[in-house]
């Protein structure tokens, strides 16, 4: 049986690891909420899921903020696309690049043939954190480092 997405997948950081096994060609945007740049980039991915339907699977993963996965993937702003094929990155995107860059990405992806020109777009810092937030407390060091001689 074969299945045609034709909108994007939204999943979290767990779901990630299964969506890739795949072997699928797909476009894996991480974003934040509250990330104005990629509510705004929303549209744009909702047109090439359904223009790629076929061919390629859009994945919007929502919690890139979370520490482990951030460094796993090198996120350091958000929305970041990343065009994965063949268990492996082929091309990355930084930010809201617009509707034409995805797609020259998309069709590099699918075709391996003429890299598209490098793009980028309005973004955010991304703050990943691990573990839980919590409020800093200022106290005391609890011991200072000597070097031996």
């Amino acid at each position: 049986m074969k299945v045609a997405f034709d909108a994007p997948i939204r999943t979290s950081a767990t779901g990630l690891d299964r969506i890739l096994a795949c072997g699928h060609p797909a476009l894996i945007v991480f974003e934040t909420p509250g990330c104005v740049p990629c509510q705004q980039l929303r549209p744009v991915l909702d047109d090439v899921a359904s223009e790629f339907r076929d061919r390629v699977i859009v994945v919007r993963v929502t919690d890139a903020g979370e520490g482990w996965l951030a460094a796993r993937h090198h996120l350091a702003f958000v929305p970041t696309l990343l065009f994965w094929r063949d268990g492996r990155e082929q091309a990355r995107i930084k930010g809201s690049a617009g509707r034409e860059a995805v797609r020259a990405h998309l069709q590099y992806l699918l075709t391996g043939e003429v890299p598209p020109e490098p793009a980028e777009g309005p973004r955010h810092t991304l703050s990943a954190c691990f573990g839980p937030l919590s409020p800093v407390v200022a106290r005391e060091p609890l011991g200072l480092l000597f070097a031996a001689r």
